[in-house]
């Protein structure tokens, strides 16, 4: 009778226990799933309010002076690119459909920004300027030229300070020094099998459309945006690195926040190593602190799981260049 008694109290015992357990889980269960929702409705908030502000930045770009241009695109991309980091530090509470459509936003931004760019800052245009600034200027005799390039000039000239670039070259070495470059907007754009070295510290770097190209630079103040770009090789320092559409580069990077990658693939990544006299000085006047170098911080837009993304890897140490110097 005892031996009966004691079963039906280990019974009772062991479903007490199970209840109990079933009443902590479920508490467990709901108390993970109240600060998630939590989260996403603040993430909704306040993605919503940064996606607003940089939609009137992009519409208050018309209203902007022309020597004031540059700066204002540098400021909205890094806008973008903190609203990009933002989602990218969020995605462990995301929805998948609420990722994708962050993504659709963001992509949304970046092309309406680089559209009204290019509008407004015609590259191309102030580039080849430059040079016939240089050449030609001297030869403009007549009342009628002079003032044809009045209104040119008058439009064209605090642009020309800040930007520079080489275009649609084929199998050619080019070299820029601080002096040409310092504080610059770089762009080159549509290379072939060309060599580029730039021995300075320019404020932003464009690369767009370079097939079988070497890039060598210097410590870039702000940002690198590199795009169709294949079968190239990128030695680059920067604050924040944005690569698109791109296959088969190899970058030796220096980055001191984080580089984003986009419908990209075959990238292979290590640290930077480019050396060439005084290189520490430019560091120092671009502001990026050398000891500093999240070269392994890679977002790839393209890659939502949290396991490595197969887009991009690191160069093994026995195919590693082990430093370049010039």
């Amino acid at each position: 009778m005892e031996t009966i008694n004691d079963n039906k109290l280990d019974s009772l015992t062991k479903r007490e226990n199970e209840r109990q357990l079933n009443l902590q889980k479920k508490k467990d269960f709901k108390d993970h799933l109240l600060p998630n929702s939590e989260k996403l409705e603040f993430f909704e908030i306040l993605f919503g309010e940064k996606q607003s502000n940089i939609e009137a930045l992009i519409h208050k770009s018309r209203n902007c002076s022309e020597n004031e241009l540059a700066d204002h695109f540098n400021y909205i991309s890094k806008e973008i690119l903190a609203l990009q980091k933002y989602v990218a530090a969020s995605n462990i509470f995301l929805r998948n459909y609420d990722l994708q459509r962050c993504q659709r936003i963001l992509q949304d931004l970046t092309l309406k920004q680089k559209q009204l760019e290019e509008d407004l800052l015609p590259k191309k245009k102030f580039s080849f300027k430059n040079k016939y600034k240089q050449h030609g200027q001297a030869s403009i005799s007549s009342s009628s030229k002079e003032k044809q390039d009045e209104v040119d000039f008058s439009t064209k000239i605090p642009v020309q300070k800040n930007i520079c670039g080489v275009f649609n070259k084929d199998n050619e070495d080019v070299t820029m020094t601080n002096n040409e470059i310092f504080k610059k907007d770089i762009t080159f754009e549509n290379m072939k099998n060309c060599k580029i070295f730039l021995k300075g510290s320019p404020s932003t770097l464009h690369l767009d459309n370079l097939m079988n190209c070497q890039i060598f630079s210097g410590p870039v103040s702000t940002s690198i945006f590199a795009e169709n770009c294949e079968n190239c090789t990128l030695v680059i320092a920067c604050q924040q690195l944005r690569l698109h559409n791109s296959r088969k580069v190899t970058i030796y990077l220096h980055v001191t926040s984080r580089a984003i990658m986009e419908d990209c693939k075959n990238i292979l990544v290590a640290p930077y190593n480019l050396k060439y006299d005084g290189i520490e000085d430019h560091f120092l006047s671009a502001s990026l602190d050398i000891n500093l170098n999240n070269w392994r911080c890679i977002d790839d837009f393209n890659w939502l799981s949290e396991k490595h993304s197969p887009n991009w890897k690191e160069i093994e140490d026995n195919d590693m260049v082990q430093e370049w110097a010039n």
